[in-house]
């Protein structure tokens, strides 16, 4: 007794009917995969089988692959590239309800479906061959309808080809058409193998039948449109190697590809100081104070920048155009100056030492360079000697302000961020001062250093010390820092409550 069609046999129809709509499986030409002409209850020898493997009907979707599949499909199509004897056999079952006409029918229909996709899966056309549909008279036996879908599956059998294979073309199919070379894909540029620049403008060239490429550096991929047999794509690379894979399908639907490996070696910066000029001796009698003057040259966006002066590294401006103009204060009798940078794309670059020979410096017992970490803010040094003299940016010199300490002088005020402003006390002056620090123009906190310097002329008891960081914000505006007592060169670091702030 036979039965009419059941949910399962419809949702067979239905994965057969989708599956043979497939844009990228089916050519223009209405082309199908011949039926296989061998005698009923056909059966491969074992020794001839290379690999087998079968899922049911139900587990095969309309839009791709399951994964397992697909890695299956991979390995088919390796093992025959490498191998060109060996063929696919594909076979579709179905359960043994309706007609078996319309059954057979149906099985064939989904056969060329699974044909046509595992074609547009780079399986060779005219390596595909397939047994007539079959319908699997178990099935009746399954008292659920759920039994019934282990009976609808689809076999593939890899096997190596024999002299049955040359059977004659049934008259009502035409012959397969030979296919033409697959089309080519040159990469024309980048065209080295190493480049000192990021940026490039990926072009190429192949057949005006590819109408789009696919473009993979790294992990990162893209589609391209080609045009006329063109393409072309801004890219970016990252320092190191960078191989670049460029894919396409031709009308055929066989992928084309072309492969190169570029290695970015990002240009370090190079860096020239000018001034203090080589050689020169400077006359400190009366200032104490240069200008480190130089210039930058990069390829890459430069990050930030550092002047080096006697092994201490402070942030400095960079312009627009690469050169720098940063005030600094002289200490020894031979100070020495480097300016390093980092770029945006992780290279640094410094410069060569330039000694900074100096003339005529006093023994100051102190002197203390104040600078911080953010640009765009604006902080000011404070010292407030123990008659409560006080020398800031308003009372700099004690020629110009009364209330100054009388042996002190505040010889930068550094108003453009990252400082320096610098302090100094000129002759022996017995007493005790107290440096502090305050945050006076700004939106964002920054780290305030401060580098103590005493007896800078006296070789034996010469101290240099960096005391920080101290955070600063408008929140929290001012912090004192440290207090010295001379001639002892005694310090006592400060922490607490902070001091009333000094309105400019």
């Amino acid at each position: 007794m036979r039965f009419q069609l059941h949910p399962l046999r419809k949702a067979a129809i239905a994965v057969a009917a989708a599956l043979s709509l497939l844009p990228t499986a089916r050519p223009a030409l209405g082309w199908k995969i011949p039926v296989a002409d061998v005698p009923p209850g056909f059966s491969l020898p074992h020794a001839d089988i290379v690999f087998k493997t079968a899922f049911p009907l139900d587990e095969l979707r309309m839009e791709a692959w399951t994964e397992r599949q697909g890695g299956e499909i991979a390995w088919f199509r390796e093992e025959m590239r490498k191998r060109d004897e060996i063929f696919l056999l594909l076979r579709v079952s179905l359960d043994a309800i309706g007609r078996t006409e319309e059954n057979e029918s149906l099985a064939n229909d989904v056969a060329q479906a699974v044909a046509m996709r595992l074609r547009a899966s780079g399986i060779p056309a005219d390596r595909i061959l397939l047994l007539p549909g079959r319908e699997e008279p178990r099935s009746l036996e399954e008292r659920r309808l759920s039994g019934f879908s282990r009976h609808q599956k689809i076999e593939i059998t890899g096997f190596l080809g024999g002299d049955w294979l040359r059977r004659r073309t049934p008259p009502d199919m035409k012959r397969e058409v030979d296919l033409p070379r697959p089309a080519e894909i040159v990469l024309l540029e980048p065209s080295g193998e190493t480049t000192d620049r990021s940026n490039h403008m990926l072009r190429g060239k192949t057949e005006s039948s590819i109408r789009v490429v696919s473009v993979t550096i790294g992990e990162e991929a893209r589609t391209v449109t080609v045009r006329d047999g063109v393409f072309e794509a801004p890219i970016s690379l990252r320092a190191g190697e960078n191989p670049i894979v460029v894919t396409g399908l031709d009308p055929f639907g066989r992928a084309v590809r072309a492969t190169r490996t570029v290695r970015y070696l990002a240009p370090r910066p190079t860096i020239e100081i000018v001034s203090p000029e080589a050689g020169a001796v400077t006359e400190i009698t009366r200032s104490p104070v240069v200008v480190v003057r130089g210039s930058i040259r990069s390829k890459t966006p430069l990050r930030e920048a550092f002047l080096i002066q006697n092994a201490i590294p402070r942030n400095i401006r960079i312009r627009e155009d690469g050169s720098f103009e940063q005030p600094a204060i002289l200490m020894t009798e031979e100070d020495t100056f480097q300016v390093e940078v980092l770029d945006t794309a992780g290279q640094s670059g410094i410069s060569a030492v330039r000694p900074a020979p100096t003339r005529g410096a006093p023994d100051r017992p102190l002197m203390a360079i104040l600078h911080w970490d953010e640009d765009d803010v604006d902080l000011d040094l404070h010292v407030i000697d123990r008659s409560g003299n006080h020398t800031y940016f308003d009372a700099a010199d004690p020629l110009d302000a009364p209330g100054a300490i009388p042996e002190g002088k505040l010889w930068i005020d550094n108003r453009k961020g990252y400082g320096p402003e610098v302090f100094s006390i000129e002759r022996e002056a017995p007493g005790e001062y107290t440096l502090s620090v305050e945050y006076y123009r700004g939106k964002k906190p920054c780290r305030a250093f401060l580098t103590l310097v005493l007896f800078a002329g006296t070789p034996s008891r010469k101290l240099v010390r960096i005391y920080g960081p101290v955070t600063l914000s408008p929140r929290e505006p001012a912090a004192p820092i440290l207090r010295v007592s001379l001639p002892s060169g005694i310090v006592r670091e400060l922490t607490g409550a902070t001091e009333e702030r000094v309105q400019r």
